[in-house]
């Protein structure tokens, strides 16, 4: 079949290929990133110490949130929302260094998204890690291995992808 010119993913559109050199979202992430080797684990999640992104981490920073929190939205308010940042980027980094990934932001989407959204690319994926999603759905289940149960399969995955030879996305 014929190309139409057309962007067939929304990596292909010229609104996702402009939003990745948005000043504020590349300040966003020096930001966190100083955050966690600064505040994070000296000031805000202690109990981290020794587990910045891996699997441990994951688990302990799933216990920390659903413990401080008795829902999402208390977690994402206005008066608890630079330490929720923190986790939402703490989840995300680790994915991200699992996986050969890279911090982009998806544009925004009205009316189901109003603003952009900050998510992890991996190269082996057709589909984004969302790390906000992951925490939203420990938030809903609450057992504790939500967020580790998605990363232990995405890095089998993963490993399986490497094994394969690194095959381009969507073969």
């Amino acid at each position: 079949m014929p190309s139409t010119g057309e962007p067939t993913t929304v990596r292909d559109t010229p609104e996702y290929q402009e939003i990745q050199n948005d000043e504020l979202f590349r300040a966003w992430l020096q930001m966190q990133q100083e955050a966690m080797e600064n505040e994070f684990v000296e000031v805000d999640a202690p109990e981290l110490a020794g587990h910045l992104w891996t699997r441990e981490g994951l688990v302990i920073a799933e216990h920390e949130m659903l413990r401080r929190h008795p829902n999402f939205d208390d977690m994402v308010s206005e008066e608890n929302l630079e330490v929720a940042v923190r986790f939402i980027y703490f989840v995300g980094e680790t994915f991200r260094r699992a996986l050969e990934g890279i911090w982009v932001l998806r544009p925004a989407n009205p009316p189901e998204r109003p603003e952009p959204l900050c998510v992890i690319d991996s190269p082996m994926w057709t589909a984004f890690h969302e790390p906000t999603h992951m925490i939203e759905l420990a938030f809903d289940r609450r057992t504790g291995k939500e967020i580790s149960w998605i990363f232990d399969r995405t890095v089998k995955r993963h490993q399986k992808w490497v094994a394969a030879g690194r095959p381009a996305r969507g073969s």
